[in-house]
């Protein structure tokens, strides 16, 4: 079963593949553009795991320090 956390403004969804590890990818929505309809997921900041990990707080651990990377964040 998929586990959700928010974290830092980021939609962190992580979601068990078919070989048993654990995959998780973070969202954050960007605000509308002037002019278009508002489709939460056309415009997102995005981030996935590489690979695999055996817990789903595993997965969902390694975005947050992904999101915590003076990299990620601007």
């Amino acid at each position: 079963m998929d586990q959700i956390v928010l974290y830092k403004g980021f939609r962190i969804r992580a979601y068990e593949e078919w070989s048993g590890l654990w995959l998780a990818e973070a969202k954050r929505p960007f605000g509308g553009r002037p002019g278009t309809s508002n489709h939460g997921d056309t415009d997102a900041e995005y981030i996935a795991t590489p690979s695999g990990h055996p817990t789903s707080d595993a997965a969902i651990d390694f975005i947050k320090q992904m999101i915590d990377s003076p990299i990620t964040m601007r």
